[in-house]
């Protein structure tokens, strides 16, 4: 018996993993090495700290990002000899919805620079390319056009240092001609669907109801319907951090909107696991590579780096 318990543990150890879901920070070193790099898929579920107003948490799109990933995870899993190796979350992104009226401290927001940001991500595509892995699937929807960008250009980095696919699911998804579930009704009262409206107030409803303050029934609208009209909303003083109309939030619109996010992210990673032709696909931070909000906020980003940078040379100078 001892002899047998012996060589099914050392059968356990040296066998591949099967297809599955695999979490990254549960594995230790002789998992990782059992793993075949062609066919692992490593989600990288991102989520920015940035304020949500009053009735949604700051780590909203956080709540989002790792359920999508989760069900990705779950889509992989389900191709025949595919495993999905998830990452822990990323808690870091750039451009809060703040920033749209020069707010660039707000309660609740906690971000990086969007130079910071590429930079995290560079330094995963060298950990896990120098591993040997592939294929890297980065789930970190926010809607800010340089944050897009700079996860972009990680991805390309990966791509041409080595020879895989880094792709940032949402620079693709953000890109695209979604269904508006709202009616037209409800597209009058709530404008654009840019931050905390009524579309994200029901995602929120659908995935984490408790996360939600209760009298977001009650709550004001402080619609818009252009970008313009959006900046100058959120440059009041006493902007109190939403736009649209979340008192019309719905678990069931959340529901309608999250099941084609799942859908169509689903349908894009299949396309480049595939091998499919995805990189003519339009992107979403060039795109809107105009934003008028990144512009204003690219001076505050430089003078914060010139101010770490200023630091840094100080505390070198010292004996």
């Amino acid at each position: 018996m001892r002899k047998l318990a012996s060589f099914i543990g050392f059968f356990a150890i040296t066998a591949p993993l099967t297809a599955q879901v695999l979490q990254f920070a549960d594995l230790n070193t002789r998992d990782f090495l059992k793993l075949s790099k062609d066919k692992v898929v490593v989600i990288v579920p991102g989520g920015i700290l940035e304020e949500h107003g009053p009735y949604l948490p700051s780590g909203t799109d956080g709540i989002f990002n790792a359920r999508l990933a989760d069900d990705l995870a779950k889509a992989v899993a389900s191709r025949p000899g595919w495993t999905a190796l998830l990452m822990p979350q990323i808690p870091l992104g750039a451009g809060a919805a703040n920033e749209l009226g020069r707010k660039y401290w707000f309660p609740g927001s906690c971000t990086v620079t969007p130079n910071t940001l590429r930079s995290i991500f560079m330094d995963i595509a060298d950990q896990l390319g120098q591993l040997g892995f592939r294929w890297i699937v980065v789930v970190h929807g926010h809607g800010d056009p340089a944050h897009n960008r700079m996860l972009d250009q990680a991805g390309d980095y990966f791509h041409d240092t080595y020879g895989g696919e880094m792709v940032n699911l949402f620079g693709y998804l953000w890109a695209m001609d979604l269904k508006d579930f709202r009616s037209a009704e409800e597209q009058r009262e709530d404008g654009l669907p840019e931050h905390a409206t009524m579309a994200e107030t029901s995602w929120i409803l659908a995935l984490k109801p408790r996360a939600v303050a209760p009298d977001y029934k009650s709550a004001l609208p402080h619609s818009g319907k252009s970008i313009d009209e959006l900046e100058q909303i959120a440059s009041q003083k006493d902007w109190p951090g939403y736009f649209g109309a979340p008192a019309l939030a719905s678990s069931e619109l959340g529901w309608k909107m999250y099941d084609q996010w799942v859908q169509r992210a689903t349908e894009l990673m299949n396309r480049i696991l595939d091998g499919k032709d995805y990189r003519k696909l339009a992107r979403y931070g060039d795109v809107y590579a105009d934003d008028p909000g990144d512009a204003a906020a690219m001076s505050i980003n430089r003078k914060l780096e010139a101010q770490h940078d200023a630091w840094l040379k100080k505390m070198a100078s010292k004996p």
